[in-house]
């Protein structure tokens, strides 16, 4: 089995490549959805995590609140790093176990979404590695439309994560998402293609 991680910085597309692989015969396993099961009420890093940040952090039905908690991680980096030592062992263990489950239905090729991919160390999980990228001037309006979040919101966020450059180095394959949908659409087909 095949295991291409895919990473790229926020705003740069990386979800909507995985919509593309997914279309073409991918199975995709999107970290962060599986970061946010991993911390449901009842889980361990629930728990740990009501216990790090306080209940001021749940909503009133007793699930974390994300944007709440995205607040507080984003804007001080000890906090971020407090909860990444939560979540992301949670998380690996979870789409390990997915893995697992791809590797004994004879899966071909699985891409693993991975924002923070080298930082959490993904890149040894993964047989190749894929970094979407963008220009900045992009990836602002592309946030900004997705979800209104202001432009120091999203430079904090950016400023989370490795540079451009950092990431560039370390991935197998670079994929410029600066064009139209078409594009990037013909762009992963031709990866697509030379994997099979």
């Amino acid at each position: 089995m095949l295991i291409i991680g895919l990473t790229g910085g926020i705003g740069t597309g990386k979800s909507e490549v995985s919509h593309i692989l997914r279309e073409l015969g991918s199975v995709v396993i999107e970290s962060d959805k599986v970061a946010h099961q991993s911390y449901e009420p009842g889980t361990k890093a629930h728990g740990l995590i009501v216990n790090q940040f306080g209940e001021d952090v749940l909503d009133d039905s007793g699930f974390i609140d994300r944007k709440s908690l995205g607040k507080i991680v984003f804007s001080d980096p000890a906090r971020r790093l407090e909860l990444e030592k939560i979540v992301w062992p949670a998380t690996r263990e979870l789409t390990l176990a997915l893995l697992k489950k791809e590797t004994e239905r004879r899966t071909k090729v699985v891409v693993v979404e991975v924002p923070k991919l080298f930082e959490s160390e993904w890149d040894n999980v993964a047989n190749v590695v894929w970094t979407v990228e963008a220009p900045k001037s992009l990836v602002f309006q592309r946030v900004k439309r997705r979800s209104g979040m202001s432009e120091s919101d999203t430079e904090a966020r950016v400023a989370a994560q490795l540079t451009r450059q950092e990431r560039v180095d370390k991935a197998d394959i670079v994929i410029e998402n600066d064009g139209t949908l078409e594009d990037l659409r013909n762009q992963i087909s031709k990866l697509w293609k030379s994997i099979h």
